[in-house]
Formats: C-alpha cells, structure tokens, sequence
C-alpha cells in the first residue's frame, strides 16, 4: 500500500467548518446600532466576511466590499470595532451550525494520525470561547486567529507559521477553505488545498482560484486527506 501524501491538515473556520455568518452579522449590526449608525442587512454584511474583523467594520461602514480608507473616521472605526468585539463574543455561543459531518470528520482524521490545525482570519480573542462553545474544544493541534501574526490570509506567513509550530513540511500539509484567500495563501507558499463550494466566496467562483481538490461535501473529506 502507497504512503500516505498528507501529515497536516488546516482548516479555515467560518463557511469551512461552520455556517457563522448569522452570528457575525448580528455582532455587526448590534456594533453600528450601538455606535449610532444604520446597519447594513445580514445579507449585505454576508458578503463582507472573510478579511477579519477590520475589514468587516469597515465594508459594514460604507455598505460595500470596496471601501477607501480616506472615507473612514477613525474614531468611529475604533468605537465599532470594540462594540464588534464586545457584542460577537456576546454571542458565540449561538446563532451558528456546523456543517454537516464536521465533528465526525475531524474525530476519524485524529484517529487517523493527522494533525489538525485552524488558521482563520477570525479574530484569535474568539476562538477558545467559539471551539467550546461548538464542541471541538481540544480538535486542534494549533489554532489561530488574526491579531497574532502581522499578516492574514491569503499571505502565506499564516501557514507557514502552522506549518512551523507543528513541526510539518508544506508539502505534506493540505489547506482546507471555503475561499479564495484560503486557497491563495496554499497557492503562495506551495501547499495543497481543498476548496470546499458551499462556504463565503463571493467575489468569484471558488473553482477559479483552481484548489487542487473541489468538494460539495465536507464528509468526501478522507478521500482526499488519507489517500
């Protein structure tokens, strides 16, 4: 029997592992409502998720992906993106699920010898509270958020900083993701992905940042990771 290609395995989170968009939503639209500002619509701010929790206060700010920098006050961002902080860990324990399998999946690839790994540009601060408040609580070999390294994805210094701390070759390592910064960030430092379809790529067709692997399923998972 050939050996197994993959020791390491990373997963992003939000539209990866779990629906969180409601969640952050309602974090979003408590903030601004609180700061005194309109809020945007769930479905306006869902298309915002996916460049951490900076980028996501500002699209909400001026209702569009594409904001400029000059048309952000700076106080108010700062007053916003503490209001964020304080309303989403709030909330974390509700208005979320995971997609179906996550649990199960994760347990056999753990059985299985893999090391497991999250790298999400969802703020660090949130996610030990999120990971118990999910019931995946000690999963991972490593987990982290943005706000630790200068960089988020797609830079390939997130995964290479997993890679690093698990002691696991890129080249044996897959990068699990719903969007194109996941698959990016694999593409700029020479890792594997998979591209999960039903996750939060909105600007284009996941298919066209061109993951090594495309699933519709979250549970079609092993196929590729123990092959």
């Amino acid at each position: 029997m050939a050996a197994r290609k993959t020791d390491l395995a990373v997963f992003d989170l939000d539209g990866t592992l779990a629906a969180t968009a409601p969640q952050i939503a309602l974090a979003v639209q408590s903030a601004m409502r609180l700061a005194g500002l309109s809020a945007p619509t769930q479905e306006e701010i869902c298309h915002y998720i996916g460049n951490g929790a900076a980028v996501l206060v500002k699209r909400a700010m001026v209702n569009r992906i594409d904001y400029r920098e000059e048309e952000i006050d700076p106080g108010i961002f700062a007053r916003v993106t503490e209001l964020y902080r304080q309303e989403y860990l709030k909330g974390l324990d509700r208005n979320f699920t995971l997609y179906p399998g996550v649990p199960e999946i994760l347990a056999l690839l753990k059985r299985e010898g893999l090391k497991l790994a999250l790298a999400t540009n969802k703020p660090d601060y949130c996610l030990a509270p999120w990971l118990a408040a999910a019931g995946l609580t000690g999963v991972f070999d490593f987990a982290l958020g943005s706000g630790v390294l200068p960089v988020v994805k797609p830079d390939p210094g997130i995964l290479l900083h997993v890679c690093g701390k698990l002691d696991v070759p890129v080249a044996r390592s897959v990068m699990v993701g719903d969007s194109g910064n996941d698959i990016l960030a694999a593409k700029a430092c020479g890792m594997r992905s998979v591209g999960m379809t039903y996750g939060y790529c909105y600007t284009r067709p996941l298919k066209e940042f061109e993951p090594d692997f495309l699933l519709d399923d979250f549970r079609d998972l092993p196929g590729i990771l123990l092959a």
